[in-house]
């Protein structure tokens, strides 16, 4: 981090320095995009397909920034920028209520790692690949993907940074509550 950081989030970030990590993920540092904020930190993870083959089981990037000027639509000077992806299988897609689901994986992290926030905003994407031409022997795919964004009200960044490891690991298949893995079925 920058000599100059303002000291309100530095403080925030202290956690960041020497985070939980869950062991399904890679996680890492990544440089924060340029130009976002005055200051901003980046991590993004992927839960390692054991299988080796070219297709992840879940992917996702966290982003902490900070302005000095507080933002109306922010309503504080922090904001939290989340995303994760994950595929899922091509029956969950006809699920009207899927994008519940995974909003609800997003606020039970939240919930559960007693992170404190407002203003908080995002959409979850379903997709559907179908492969043509060449492609056509592939199978069908599907993905989803969240993005969200909301504003600590609390002066741990640390606690929605394990928030945003659980909401990964939950789009993966695994307990959003702790490490063991959960299978859905369709039911028959």
């Amino acid at each position: 981090m920058p000599d100059n950081i303002p000291s309100e989030f530095a403080t925030a970030a202290i956690g960041l320095a020497n985070p939980k990590l869950r062991t399904e993920l890679d996680t890492q540092q990544i440089d924060a995009p340029e130009k976002i904020a005055p200051f901003a930190l980046a991590f993004a993870t992927q839960v390692p397909n054991r299988a080796e083959t070219p297709m992840n089981r879940g992917v996702g990037r966290i982003v902490f920034i900070y302005d000095e000027s507080q933002f109306e639509t922010w309503g504080s000077n922090m904001r939290v920028i989340a995303y994760a992806k994950s595929p899922y299988e091509n029956e969950m897609a006809l699920e009207d209520d899927y994008a519940n689901f995974c909003w609800g994986l997003l606020t039970r992290s939240l919930t559960n790692n007693e992170v404190s926030f407002s203003h908080e905003a995002g959409t979850v994407t379903k997709m559907t690949a179908t492969g043509m031409g060449s492609l056509s022997d592939e199978k069908v795919g599907s993905e989803v993907e969240l993005r969200a964004s909301w504003s600590p009200t609390d002066k741990d960044l640390a606690k929605h940074f394990a928030a945003w490891q659980d909401l990964v690991a939950g789009l993966a298949g695994f307990s959003v509550e702790g490490e063991s893995i959960i299978q859905l079925k369709k039911a028959q």
